[in-house]
């Protein structure tokens, strides 16, 4: 998927929130629920979420900065929800032709935790670690991924409320919406690949972590222990509206 080469380009970037625990989330399932991707009527929508936990578990995983370098990076991103965007229509050939970035930002809105519309914030409200991030990412995204890239917006959000509560939180139980003008994404919370898997004590069976009940037996999950084997298999975590559910 492009979502998913576009999340391991911005972790790579850096290899040259609070932990979770002794817990620490496979990368690649990671951005699987991370990426969401919206081919319909011609036009083409990729979103990708990049929360604290990516960032953490992407840089813990490359190995190449101190533990007290990562809690440094994820703080200055922590008061953030930042979102990689690119819409297009499609052209001639199989092109496609995206939106501006500029353009892009100004169309998009996101939904908190509570339900409430946030626009992206101005980058006079934005620290200057944040934006010195966001501008090393646009070149090299356009580099690396060609039209796709150069039409990237990356788009910073305010991540905290005036009590000081997270707007979005993946680990807890809700959903986390994106608007890209017309189009609405939505990702279920929390996301599986960043908690344990879920045991059922009185099977054994092994389901993903933001399931609570068996779904065959109705009876009660519990958390596995950290080293527990993981489930075979997870249903897909975002979703956009309309779009037929699995079975």
């Amino acid at each position: 998927m492009v979502a998913r080469r576009i999340a391991w380009i911005a972790a790579a970037l850096l290899a040259a929130g609070p932990a979770m625990a002794d817990f620490k989330p496979d990368p690649n399932a990671l951005v699987k629920d991370l990426e969401m991707t919206n081919h319909a009527d011609d036009r083409l929508t990729i979103v990708l979420w990049l929360p604290t936990e990516f960032w953490r578990s992407s840089l813990e995983n490359a190995g190449k900065l101190a533990p007290k370098e990562i809690d440094r990076f994820v703080k200055e991103l922590d008061p953030y929800v930042v979102v990689a965007v690119a819409d297009g229509t499609s052209g001639i050939a199989g092109s496609v032709n995206f939106a501006d970035p500029d353009v892009l930002k100004s169309s998009m809105t996101i939904e908190d935790a509570r339900g409430n519309l946030l626009s992206a914030l101005p980058d006079s409200d934005v620290s200057q670690g944040v934006r010195n991030l966001v501008q090393i990412m646009r070149p090299i995204f356009g580099n690396m991924l060609g039209a796709l890239g150069a039409h990237l917006a990356v788009v910073v959000f305010k991540g905290v409320d005036k009590a000081g509560h997270h707007t979005v939180e993946p680990t807890r139980d809700g959903k986390f919406v994106v608007h890209v003008g017309t189009l609405t994404m939505q990702y279920r919370l929390p996301l599986a690949s960043l908690l344990p898997p879920a045991i059922d004590p009185g099977t054994g069976e092994s389901f993903p972590g933001n399931y609570h009940f068996n779904p065959f037996t109705g009876g009660k999950l519990a958390p596995a222990p950290a080293d527990a084997p993981k489930p075979p298999g997870e249903p897909p975590p975002a979703v956009a509206p309309g779009a037929p559910k699995s079975p």
